[in-house]
């Protein structure tokens, strides 16, 4: 349940930071206005349509709603990846 709890502490500091209430940000995701608040209240965790409405609007992720942490693109790990490869090669 503690990760629960630090979901929705994290996803009310963005809502503050964003400049939103929980009411606001249910109606411009397309919820009904009390969904966030219910959920909250409820110490329930969004499904995955409405958490990726939520990140979208807050300008977040749905990794970092949940884990706290930025998880680049697939695009960076590979390019990261490939650069590695790269130069493990030139020192072989």
């Amino acid at each position: 349940m503690e990760h629960i709890k630090v979901f929705w502490d994290r996803l009310n500091s963005l809502i503050k930071e964003k400049g939103f209430t929980q009411n606001s940000l249910s109606e411009y995701c397309g919820f009904n206005s009390r969904r966030i608040q219910n959920l909250s209240a409820g110490n329930r965790i969004p499904d995955v349509f409405e958490a990726v409405k939520i990140a979208q609007a807050l300008g977040t992720s749905v990794e970092y709603l949940v884990t706290g942490e930025n998880i680049p693109p697939i695009t960076n790990i590979k390019s990261s990846l490939l650069n590695i490869i790269h130069h493990l090669e030139t020192e072989i």
